[in-house]
């Protein structure tokens, strides 16, 4: 089963991204801000980190350079954002981000499909 984590501050976006990848299923954990994306990654193999860029105490960007000085293989990370172009979007790109989607334009079956695309069927 691939194992995915989902990075939002907004609750109600975490909670409705992760019922909808568990429903295929996929392993999913969630974490409100990036340092606790970085604590969950200490212990934790991802395939996938479908990362926000804007929150709050850890941000998007400070998780992706904080992620790449710690040791071992990375996981792929998909920045979700409502941010469709600007500094921070460029940042997380050249910080390894595989791709970027604008949020507020992605359905549920688009994150399904998205999901699929990036790493497979659960």
């Amino acid at each position: 089963m691939h194992k995915i984590l989902i990075v939002e501050d907004e609750a109600t976006l975490r909670d409705s991204y992760k019922l909808i990848l568990s429903t295929v299923p996929y392993d999913v954990s969630v974490a409100s801000d990036g340092a606790q994306a970085l604590e969950l990654c200490e212990t934790n193999k991802f395939d996938l980190i479908l990362l926000d860029i804007m929150m709050p105490h850890v941000d998007g960007v400070t998780f992706l350079k904080r992620y790449n000085d710690t040791p071992g293989p990375k996981s792929k990370v998909v920045v979700m954002s409502n941010l469709s172009s600007g500094d921070e979007l460029s940042k997380a790109m050249a910080l390894g981000a595989h791709r970027s989607v604008v949020k507020a334009d992605v359905s549920p079956r688009e994150l399904l499909a998205l999901v699929r695309k990036e790493v497979g069927a659960a």
